[in-house]
């Protein structure tokens, strides 16, 4: 009988543990309102946490230690942001690719045509820090590790646009990306994501597909802020969680 990963002091589970980035947050306030125990370690609220040698992100040993401590499966939300921060909302240099994997989508008219490798490659780049910091998560684990697929994009503009923290995208245009143009980003993130997680022996967690709609974009009831999903959404994914663990 699967008994799950077992405290071997006192008979009962370790709760569980979720270590990422800002699409944490959504999970970590469904468990709370659920009352089921979870360890959120979220580094937007964690200063400190990542050290640097040189150019390479590093966990502090405080962390380390407390990676290494736990019992049991390890979920990472770690990074999930660089296919927004690209794309979402308009490049001075208008562009667009065709994804290999769905060439059908439709392309912007307005956009110049990028070769999708090079599109790749400028995401990657913009991924590499998250990637080695799950490298190093995932040789602390003692456990298995898991990482579970950003949010698919949200395609009504019309809605997301109040919430865009405009701020935060210097130099790009005040202008909301073409909703199949933010899909296409979204999808090649996960690809290059699911890909890592396949050479590191990691299990890639797609999004629960309550929450997205027959063309791939979020549905409403999960909407957060644009670049976010809702604790509704966390909902979702902490079941995944719980059937996994």
């Amino acid at each position: 009988m699967k008994l799950g990963w077992l405290d071997r002091r006192v008979g009962k589970p370790d709760p569980l543990l979720c270590i990422g980035h800002s699409h944490v947050a959504c999970v970590a306030r469904a468990a709370e309102t659920a009352g089921i125990p979870l360890t959120a370690l979220n580094f937007w609220e964690m200063p400190g946490a990542i050290l640097r040698d040189g150019d390479v992100p590093r966990l502090t040993p405080s962390l380390e230690q407390q990676l290494r401590e736990h019992r049991g499966p390890v979920f990472s939300m770690v990074g999930g942001a660089a296919h927004g921060v690209l794309g979402m909302l308009v490049h001075p240099r208008r562009f667009d690719f065709v994804l290999p994997t769905q060439p059908e989508l439709p392309l912007d008219p307005a956009a110049e045509l990028l070769p999708a490798l090079v599109v790749r490659r400028v995401l990657e780049s913009m991924m590499a820090e998250y990637l080695a910091l799950m490298l190093q998560i995932r040789r602390l684990c003692s456990g298995p590790m898991f990482h579970i697929e950003s949010p698919p994009p949200y395609a009504d503009a019309v809605r997301m646009h109040a919430d865009v923290p405009w701020g935060m995208y210097p130099g790009m245009c005040q202008e909301i990306s073409p909703a199949p143009f933010r899909y296409k980003l979204w999808r090649l993130h996960s690809q290059i994501v699911g890909e890592w997680c396949d050479g590191a022996a990691v299990a890639f967690v797609t999004s629960p597909p309550a929450s997205i709609d027959e063309a791939g974009f979020m549905r409403e009831p999960y909407y957060g802020d644009g670049a976010h999903a809702n604790a509704a959404y966390g909902e979702l994914v902490l079941e995944q969680m719980r059937r996994l663990a």
